[in-house]
């Protein structure tokens, strides 16, 4: 009966190492990693896994570095192709395989630099030619804005015209014939045409300088005068006057404020055409020659204070505060938070983007310039950079730190942050993309 039973145990144990050993030839065997190329990079860097036993489906490979997952982009039995995900650091790949993890070589993972990087984008030479691209050309472009459809306007100053283009690069004049006039209508006529805006229903609103009227131009391209007599000086009411109107904004109503420069103020025309002043009082120590405005989301006026060197904020209730400038000429970034601190030359043209960044054009030093608001998005401890232009005089496109301007006068920016300069005395049109 012993001898039975010892037996029954023996074959027992044979037939259990035997179902073990099948069971283990029939498991999914472990992947392995042989290389990794490359092994260093930034986010979005692709990275090819060679090795044995992937899966060709990608959902079954689960690949991490540093323990961070990664998207798995291409997958073969030898082969996995990820892109690296943001913020990974440095650390192990790890391949997981039907729960099976093989460990691989470290991924050395670099933070990704970004630089500011200049090319041209439209124009050439003086002139009053429609095309694309650098087929095109333009003479002294002053003021520069962007529609709801992304085309670029442009206020070709010495032409007296209204140019349009759009994101392919294909110029077209859609007011003004070219000649110093005044004249509504289809193509209307302008007189030094200086900087422009957009109201909410995508007409162009024109500061005709040298008109002393304020323009209106509609996207079919009729041109009208919405305020203004033609007669310089300073008058409220209907139709107004205005003494060399330079800078023009809209608010979410369809009202306009303008720099008048030489009444040192900041005027207001009504959606029923009347003028009236919303800030200044008409002398330099106020407001001194004011010439470009720009206009945040929150009904903010930031307003370029031309001969005393500073920018300014205005409140919707017509506070003015000073953001950046000493009030000396000259060219200093300033000390990091101290935006007062900063020297500026002659600024004529900013914007402001989604961030609340203040782009600014500074024409006598030749660089394209950004005031960031802290981190409450208030300007008293913002910072001052310069993003493009070495402040030599030039006509070199590349990454900001070489690139070179001559009179950039103004600057607007589209909806993906790309930014857009209205360069004067090289008749271009030049776009500054962050990359």
């Amino acid at each position: 009966m012993k001898r039975i039973i010892i037996l029954l145990f023996v074959a027992s144990f044979i037939l259990s190492c035997k179902g073990e050993k099948e069971h283990d030839l029939w498991a999914p065997p472990e992947p392995a990693i042989v290389s990794i190329q490359p092994d260093r990079g930034s986010e979005e860097t692709i990275v090819t896994i060679s090795g044995r036993r992937f899966s060709g489906s990608i959902a079954e490979n689960k690949v991490t570095i540093n323990g961070v997952e990664a998207v798995v982009l291409e997958a073969a039995d030898n082969l996995l192709k990820i892109i690296v995900p943001k913020d990974a650091g440095t650390g192990e790949i790890k391949v997981t395989v039907n729960g099976h993890t093989s460990k691989g070589p470290v991924f050395n993972y670099m933070e990704r630099t970004y630089e500011y990087v200049v090319s041209t984008f439209a124009g050439s030479t003086s002139g009053f030619v429609n095309g694309v691209g650098t087929g095109a050309k333009f003479t002294n472009p002053g003021g520069i804005a962007i529609d709801n459809f992304g085309n670029i306007i442009v206020c070709d100053r010495t032409n007296h015209s209204i140019r349009r283009i759009t994101p392919a690069g294909v110029v077209t004049t859609l007011a003004g014939n070219g000649t110093a006039a005044f004249a509504d209508g289809s193509p209307g006529q302008f007189k030094f045409p200086w900087q422009c805006a957009l109201d909410g229903q995508g007409n162009i609103i024109v500061a005709d300088k040298d008109n002393d009227r304020i323009r209106k131009v509609t996207p079919a391209g009729v041109v009208s005068t919405i305020a203004g007599n033609g007669t310089r000086g300073y008058a409220e009411g209907t139709p107004g006057n205005f003494t060399n109107p330079m800078g023009i904004a809209v608010d979410p109503s369809g009202n306009v404020y303008v720099a008048d420069r030489e009444n040192n103020r900041v005027r207001k025309v009504s959606t029923m055409g009347v003028v009236s002043t919303f800030a200044g009082d008409g002398t330099p120590a106020i407001l001194n020659k004011p010439v470009a405005l720009a206009m945040d989301k929150d009904g903010n006026l930031f307003v370029s204070d031309f001969a005393n060197y500073k920018i300014k904020k205005i409140t919707p209730e017509g506070v003015i505060s000073t953001i950046a400038g000493t009030g000396i000429k000259g060219y200093t970034d300033g000390t990091p938070g101290k935006p007062l601190t900063a020297q500026l030359g002659d600024v004529f043209g900013l914007t402001v983007d989604k961030k609340g960044n203040i782009i600014f054009a500074d024409a006598s030093n030749a660089r394209i310039r950004m005031i960031t608001p802290a981190a409450d998005g208030s300007y008293d401890a913002a910072n001052i950079i310069t993003i493009a232009g070495t402040g030599t005089v030039g006509k070199i496109d590349g990454v900001g730190t070489i690139a070179t301007f001559n009179n950039p006068y103004d600057v607007a920016v589209d909806a993906q942050g790309g930014i857009y300069v209205a360069e004067a005395s090289n008749h271009l049109i030049r776009k500054i993309t962050y990359k």
